[in-house]
Order: C-alpha cells, then sequence, then structure tokens
C-alpha cells in the first residue's frame, strides 16, 4: 500500500511541477531535466510515469479537460430557473480555475499563443464545448418561451465575461471568483443595467 502511496504521489508530483512550469514558460522552453528538478524526481521517473514530455503536456491537458467539462454538465443540470443554471455554469468555471489556477493559465497561454513545437491540440474545440453547452441551455428556454434571443449570442456573451474575470485573476489575483459574482454577471447580462438605450 505505501508503494502505491508512493508511485500515485510521484506522479502527481511530477504533473504538478511540469504544470507550473508549461504555465511559466512554454512547452518548447521547458526541458525534461527542469520538471524532473522541480518535481524532485529521476528522468526514468518520468519516462516510467509519462513517457515523454509530449505525453506529459497532453496527458495534463485532456485529463484536465475531461474533469472540467464533467463538472460544468454536472453544474448545468442543477438549478430550476435559466439563471441559476447559467449562474451555476459560471460558478464551475470559476471554482475549476480557482482549483487549478496553474493548468487554467497554461491553457490560456498555449491557446492565446500557440507554439509550433508543441503537440497538436485544438484547444478552440475544447473553448467551443462550453459556449454550446451554454448555448443548448438558452436555446431550450428559447423554445420555452422564457427568453427571446439567439442562444449562440447569450453563450458568447456569457462565456466571453466569465472569462475575462479569469484572466483578471490569473494576473492580478481579483476578483474572487465566488458564486455570488457568477450570480451577478448572469444577472448583468440577462436582465441588463437598467440603463436607458435612447440617443441623445
Amino acid at each position: 500500500m505505501e508503494h502505491l502511496g508512493q508511485h500515485l504521489g510521484g506522479r502527481q508530483t511530477i504533473r504538478t511541477a511540469a504544470m507550473t512550469l508549461f504555465a511559466e514558460k512554454g512547452f518548447a522552453a521547458t526541458t525534461t531535466r527542469e520538471i524532473c528538478e522541480k518535481a524532485g524526481v529521476t528522468k526514468p521517473a518520468l519516462y516510467y510515469h509519462f513517457g515523454n514530455k509530449e505525453q506529459l503536456y497532453t496527458g495534463i491537458v485532456f485529463d484536465a479537460f475531461q474533469e472540467y467539462a464533467k463538472e460544468l454538465h454536472r453544474a448545468a443540470s442543477c438549478g430550476g430557473s435559466l439563471q441559476e443554471k447559467f449562474a451555476n455554469v459560471i460558478t464551475a468555471i470559476f471554482q475549476f480555475c480557482g482549483r487549478e489556477p496553474e493548468t487554467t493559465r497554461m491553457v490560456f497561454r498555449m491557446a492565446l499563443a500557440p507554439e509550433k513545437e508543441s503537440p497538436a491540440i485544438d484547444y478552440v474545440a475544447m473553448a467551443e464545448a462550453d459556449e454550446r453547452l451554454l448555448a443548448d441551455i438558452a436555446k431550450e428556454a428559447v423554445g420555452a418561451g422564457e427568453i427571446s434571443c439567439e442562444p449562440v449570442e447569450l453563450a458568447y456573451a456569457l462565456i466571453g465575461a466569465a472569462r475575462f474575470y479569469l484572466m483578471s485573476f490569473l494576473v492580478t489575483g481579483q476578483p474572487a471568483l465566488t458564486a455570488d459574482l457568477a450570480s451577478r454577471v448572469v444577472r448583468l447580462i440577462l436582465q441588463g443595467a437598467g440603463g436607458s438605450t435612447t440617443n441623445r
């Protein structure tokens, strides 16, 4: 049992070290030696757990995305009203980022500034999964007569606001990514600011 714990602990230590370095330096500039030094393991240990740097990187990304997608779908299935469903999904996004800032930072870095040397990962398709989930919720509400809008545009507005707050959090540590913030963002987008739209 102790051996199994050491095995799993070593694997997670390598993942954590690699995520930090990939987020800070990118894939190409991060060497296997640096990952091993940061994790406190030997190269054979890294190769035993992950094969090579490319497999380590893709494993981190795909494992994180699968966990993230599960959490978002679970959140979407909760809540009664449209506003609650949207707020639950945005809260799940915030919670994942707050819990996994290095993973989120790494994905943002690779999505916004892709490297030719990095493994081929379709970050656009991953991002579209968020948008489709929110658009599906909106489409259902449109069909039920709850709202009148273009579902995809509403999804873009919601996910765009969420990502703005994520990037602010990753750069400055603010604002706190709370459920209350998620609810306020959703309420603002669904209900508007209450101001006049008359041109003067």
